[in-house]
């Protein structure tokens, strides 16, 4: 008896050591759908969010959404899942080649899970340095352009010299009210 627990143990350590990550296709706006049917069948899966921000009604209002809308990630030994996740509700199929599961790298996994921050948001380097030409995209200054001066001290929040009349004026807005053009 005691063999035999030796033995299934070790069954159990294989099927983990042989699971690789791959790319799952979801049906739109499925993917928390799918995460939760994938973890209810102890799939592991992964759906990375992405922190966003809109300007509606005068106010900024955040927004979590996936970082790669439609897709997650699953970590499958596919001999064992494959028709399990295929036929998992929402799912629309598994990235390869043809009907041939293609795994991605665990170094993908390892990248974008190091960018996570709070609410398992990941973090992107939005590459602003100072002088850079930026342009609002909301808010009442949309569609000016400015200089970008420098992030304020909590990260949210940037201040560009915007051009009124001849003079550089300061002007402290949301990080998510304007986007980088040169």
């Amino acid at each position: 008896m005691d063999q035999m627990n030796q033995t299934n143990q070790r069954n159990e350590r294989n099927q983990i050591a042989s699971r690789s990550w791959f790319v799952v296709q979801t049906k739109p706006g499925n993917e928390h759908r799918v995460e939760t049917n994938l973890f209810n069948q102890e799939i592991e899966a992964f759906l990375p969010l992405l922190e966003t921000f809109q300007y509606s009604h005068g106010e900024t209002v955040q927004k979590i959404k996936p970082l790669f809308p439609n897709y997650l990630f699953a970590k499958l030994d596919i001999d064992l899942h494959y028709y399990k996740v295929k036929w998992t509700r929402g799912v629309s199929k598994i990235l390869g080649v043809g009907n041939e599961p293609i795994p991605i790298s665990e170094k993908v996994i390892q990248t974008i899970k190091a960018r996570m921050g709070e609410n398992n948001a990941v973090k992107l380097d939005e590459g602003l340095e100072e002088g850079n030409i930026v342009q609002f995209t909301s808010g009442p200054f949309k569609d000016l352009m400015g200089v970008f001066d420098k992030k304020m001290s909590d990260g949210k929040r940037v201040r560009v010299l915007l051009t009124l009349i001849g003079v550089d004026v300061p002007v402290q807005v949301s990080r998510w009210q304007i986007k980088k053009v040169a």
